[in-house]
């Protein structure tokens, strides 16, 4: 099993699942995290430091270490492609195309990849307020979603031209350790804090009050990648997934919860809004247009682990210095 981005924070569960499971991983990374290898518990995987960029060296990857899977996770996220959109483009667009092609040469048995709910842009273009694989995305002109877009395309080419088994899941989003800044990681950073006993306040851009969160916590995240990457082959009926959480949840849910685990934690403070912020208005979730997951639960027959109350407490537990474990 090869990952891309594997010592990212999603990455690092995906390569701690893989391995729970008994199957040797090797990781390959541009710029290798060794913090994130600690939810790790045994079967180390090999990592290989490596550009998605450099053709040869993902060959040389895949066949030094007889990958019969990929699982690629590596990109650019949502603030650092705004800040740098040619160097997105390069990275999530042909790096992606280069593991496509790489995996057609290779044989590759099956290719799961990261796409994102942010493509369907607006809720305006959505009366129903809901969404799933079946609604046309309306992506947003920003540069992470449109590196995303043009990936679901090119990997369904892949997938009818060469009949190839490319499996793509269009993330709602993850939360937990491992990712500290951002656009998700301000959250994460929110609910760190406060498990400490920092000062905690809410970021703005999650302060919507209709805000419809499918974000699944990292652990969970990393085990439906990984779950997708195992299925039989007969349970896959669609080249595209949503993956989130099988209800919805917004910030408020989790404030609830922190003051409930933390009755004497009085630094935490926040402001309801009644609109989303410009950058969450279009990204499904946050900017309260919701994201139907059920195909990935009835078809895939993915189950989830951790619920909101479990992940909030874990976050608590990591803000209060305990070392990240698989639960």
């Amino acid at each position: 099993m090869l990952v891309t981005g594997g010592t990212g924070q999603i990455g690092a569960y995906v390569s701690a699942e893989l391995a729970s499971r008994g199957h040797k991983v090797t990781i390959f990374d541009l710029n290798p995290n060794p913090d994130n290898l600690s939810v790790i518990p045994s079967n180390k995987p090999d990592v290989v430091k490596g550009d998605v960029l450099n053709s040869d060296q993902l060959m040389h990857a895949l066949k030094s270490h007889e990958i019969t899977h990929v699982v690629h996770l590596a990109a650019l996220l949502v603030l650092e492609s705004k800040q740098n959109p040619s160097r997105a483009l390069q990275v999530n667009c042909v790096g992606t195309s280069n593991i496509f092609e790489a995996a057609r040469q290779s044989d590759i048995q099956r290719v799961v990849f990261t796409s994102s709910v942010a493509v369907y842009g607006s809720k305006r273009y959505f009366p129903r307020n809901i969404v799933n694989e079946d609604d046309f995305p309306h992506c947003p002109i920003d540069p992470y979603s449109i590196t995303k877009l043009t990936n679901e395309l090119t990997g369904e080419h892949y997938r009818r031209a060469y009949r190839m088994d490319v499996l793509c899941l269009r993330l709602a989003g993850a939360w937990g350790p491992g990712r500290y800044t951002g656009y998700t990681g301000q959250f994460n950073d929110f609910i760190r804090k406060a498990g400490a006993g920092a000062e905690a306040r809410l970021p703005e851009d999650f302060a919507f009050k209709d805000a419809k969160l499918r974000w699944m916590y990292v652990k969970d995240a990393g085990a439906c990648i990984a779950h997708a990457t195992l299925v039989d082959k007969a349970r896959v009926r669609r080249g595209l997934y949503n993956a989130g959480t099988s209800k919805p949840f917004n910030s408020f849910h989790v404030i609830k919860l922190l003051k409930n685990y933390l009755p004497d934690n009085d630094r935490i403070t926040y402001k309801e809004t009644s609109e989303p912020t410009e950058l969450s208005a279009g990204i499904a979730g946050p900017s309260g247009l919701d994201v139907d997951c059920s195909r990935l639960y009835g078809e895939l027959g993915f189950v989830e682990k951790m619920d909101l109350s479990h992940g909030v407490s874990d976050m608590i537990n990591l803000g209060r210095g305990a070392i990240p474990s698989l639960i």
